[in-house]
């Protein structure tokens, strides 16, 4: 995981001299693929809604 933000912020400090990054992470064990699953419920409230309107 860290790696991957390593990543993201040498990435980013290419295109400027400061890189400023805030990190909140929720892990819960026992639990996988919930920011999928997150997504898809996301996707689906907004299709519901633009149904309903």
């Amino acid at each position: 995981m860290f790696d991957v933000i390593r990543r993201a912020a040498e990435a980013v400090g290419q295109y400027g001299t400061r890189v400023s990054l805030v990190l909140k992470a929720d892990i819960r064990p026992g639990y996988s693929g919930e920011l999928t699953a997150k997504v898809e419920r996301l996707e689906k409230a907004l299709t519901t809604q633009d149904a309903s309107a």
